[in-house]
């Protein structure tokens, strides 16, 4: 290829993708492309959200949605699944806090063992809807610790200095199922034994605002055994909270070290991982880019690689940076720049009469004017999309068949075609093959013939199924006892099809598959006999010590600027939406319920600015800004606003900062410090079908 590309393609099953899909873009630019400047959904670098828990080798989809109903309590760190898991919550975990799976703990535990009523712990600088939800269900068995922005792993790491010095934990199991040379460096950097217990916890309460008390109180509910040889059984679940915080690495690694030393993983009712909120399809090449810092990494920052000049191509697929990359008012800027001076080139003259003539004088303009040629493969002609200079027109769930798990289970289903898409709409994988047969084309005229194999990774390709079982060939030699399973990657499916998964309709089977006498097996939970390490033992890890805030943010705190920005903000998502509102915009019933983007607002501080439920406000600070309708709430607490993060109409990622985990390369979309004003009061029309009521409330 003669111009340097850079590609942000799709990831997810349920924002449209699925295994067949995936496995189309991963063979495309893998295979094919080979290319290493590439990201992933909604991330500046193609990396994952969880090497802190994968490198330890414990995979973030571990447990089943059945430990929610068994287990003794129930974390939720940095998830709020009561609006981003509604199903999961109202049917699996709520029931378990009512004390209505009783019956179900006493048939699933051990004979003897003690049963009662969950309890709920949620870690969360808000007042979640599932914790208030919860303390009307569950009164009296609900904990709420309010972390300030960016504290959570040296919150984790206290509970667990608590554990240990409580003795809440098996010495035989930490000898059998842990590296115990690298437990030593988890002790004196994490739990940090060399510093006296009083003098270490005072230290973490001034960290992280959390006092002393409610962290013992969190790990006796955490781990406090219910008996002799009855440890307790904690399910911890996290999510963007914690995924997209400040030391992405460092805030992961802790909380799923803190459940290990608990033994709480791979029991029932027990786990640690993602709580998701959509439906995922992982399945690709292996990909030419790093890992995290310690294999290799961390991977380049492709957005700061684009917005530096650099690159020619920019082909987005199934995604919408404009809305959801971080810093993106800049970022937005930057490329519409970029491509308008392209634009402006090729429209200086007359527009060539053949393909040939017309890809010249792009590569000549991207020459002359250091221009960016903006592809975008999409349902929608998204706010990316009216920059792009090629639109591919994508199809949708719904118009193809597809597969996909779902997080809190690992459930593969079959979600069949219905209708046919529209016009000239295909699949992604089917305009990956397409594009990789005419690359070989290409190649084999000039005479490049391993080249242009490289790219005729699709040319048997002809049906859904085909694709999806040949992903599926990928993974590896899984007709292996089920002691083995945590040598599996979690989403392995090899040697399930199309017609076995009719079979089984939405009952579905849990991934990663084994095969046993020629037959597909699921495994309903991991990590009982071994991690998913190379000797099957969970790696320690010793976490950084607390360094303060990066200088993107830090430099909120100090001089002119602390004075000027004086408001916390974190940001999320709201139940009414999905994603970035790339379907929702169009649904009169979502636009007339959320109207606009919005924050909250606690009552002292909407009393002191003049603002009130339905005002508009608009919320600034160095990097950007954003006009947000208010909600007057006490989900924040003084001097703390909750941002929306997408919405069609605008997005606090114009706030955040490009700062990313030196580590992963993961960003920090939950925290910043920013400023507000009162723009206008409510308007009438909004207000006819738009409830300005807190949405935390039930009573």
């Amino acid at each position: 290829m003669t111009t340097t590309s850079r590609s942000k393609p799709l990831t997810t099953g349920g924002s449209g993708a699925g295994f067949e899909n995936n496995w189309g873009v991963g063979s495309l630019f893998f295979k094919g492309f080979s290319v290493k400047h590439i990201s992933i959904h909604n991330r500046p670098a193609y990396n994952s959200e969880v090497w802190g828990s994968r490198e330890r080798g414990v995979h973030e989809l571990n447990y089943d949605a059945s430990d929610a109903r068994l287990a003794d309590t129930i974390v939720l760190w940095g998830a709020n699944p009561y609006e981003t898991a509604s199903v999961f919550y109202t049917e699996h975990m709520l029931p378990n806090l009512q004390g209505a799976t009783l019956s179900e703990k006493q048939r699933s535990l051990l004979r003897g063992e003690p049963a009662e009523a969950g309890y709920l712990i949620v870690v969360d600088p808000r007042r979640s809807s599932s914790l208030t939800v919860a303390e009307n269900a569950a009164s009296g068995r609900t904990l709420h610790l309010q972390p300030n922005l960016g504290t959570d792993y040296i919150l984790a790491n206290a509970i667990a200095r608590v554990i240990w010095e409580r003795g809440y934990y098996d010495s035989g199991y930490l000898q059998r199922r842990t590296d115990l040379t690298k437990l030593e460096e988890y002790k004196a950097k994490s739990l940090k034994l060399g510093t006296p217990y009083a003098e270490f916890m005072a230290q973490v309460s001034t960290i992280t605002g959390v006092s002393r008390a409610d962290i013992e109180r969190a790990a006796d509910w955490i781990a406090k055994p219910k008996g002799p040889g009855f440890p307790r059984r904690t399910l911890t679940i996290y999510e963007k909270g914690i995924i997209w915080n400040m030391k992405n690495y460092d805030q992961v690694a802790a909380i799923v070290q803190m459940n290990v030393l608990g033994q709480n993983i791979g029991r029932a009712g027990t786990g640690v991982g993602r709580q998701g909120g959509h439906q995922e399809g992982y399945v690709r090449p292996p990909s030419p880019t790093p890992g995290s810092i310690f294999n290799g990494g961390p991977p380049v920052n492709v957005d700061k690689f684009i917005t530096g000049g650099n690159g020619k191509l920019y082909w987005v697929i199934g995604t919408n940076p404009y809305l959801s990359t971080p810093n993106n008012q800049f970022y937005r800027k930057r490329i519409h720049e970029r491509t308008t001076a392209l634009s402006n080139y090729l429209g200086a003259s007359g527009e060539p009469g053949t393909t040939g003539a017309l890809v010249s004088k792009i590569l000549e303009g991207l020459e002359q004017t250091n221009g960016l040629f903006l592809v975008v493969q999409d349902l929608y002609l998204t706010h990316t999309a009216q920059d792009a200079h090629l639109v591919l027109p994508a199809s949708a769930w719904g118009e193809a068949n597809q597969t996909s798990i779902n997080c809190n289970s690992r459930l593969l289903r079959l979600y069949e075609k219905f209708m046919d898409p529209p016009g000239e709409a295909k699949q992604d994988w089917e305009i990956c093959k397409l594009v990789g047969l005419k690359m070989a084309e290409l190649y084999r005229a000039e005479g490049k013939e391993e080249e242009a194999r490289r790219f005729e990774f699709g040319k048997n390709w002809r049906t859904d199924e085909d694709v999806f079982l040949d992903g599926g060939n990928s993974f590896p030699n899984n007709a292996i006892p089920a002691s083995e399973e945590a040598t599996l990657p979690a989403e392995c499916y090899k040697g399930v099809t199309y017609a076995f998964l009719r079979q089984v309709g939405q009952q579905g089977i849990r991934t990663p598959v084994r095969m046993e006498n020629g037959k597909p097996v699921g495994t309903l939970r991991r990590y009982s006999q071994r991690f998913g390490t190379q000797d099957g033992k969970f790696s320690w890890y010793g976490t950084d010590d607390w360094e303060g805030y990066p200088a993107e943010v830090a430099k909120y705190l100090e001089g002119d600027l602390a004075q000027q920005y004086p408001f916390w903000m974190t940001t999320g998502r709201a139940q009414t939406l999905w994603q970035t509102m790339y379907n929702d915009r169009f649904l009169p019933e979502k636009t007339s319920q959320v109207p606009l983007p919005y924050i909250e607002l606690h009552p002292q501080d909407a009393q002191r600015i003049g603002l009130k439920s339905g005002d508009l406000a608009e919320v600034w600070n160095e990097e950007g800004n954003g006009t947000f309708m208010v909600y007057v709430t006490d989900a924040v607490k003084p001097g703390l606003i909750f941002a929306l993060q997408y919405h069609d109409k605008g997005t606090s990622n114009s706030m955040t900062s490009g700062y990313t985990d030196a580590k992963t390369t993961i960003p920090w979309y939950k925290g910043t410090r920013v400023n507000l004003r009162r723009l206008a009061g409510a308007l009438p029309d909004l207000m006819m079908s738009t409830s300005v009521l807190q949405q935390n409330k039930f009573d």
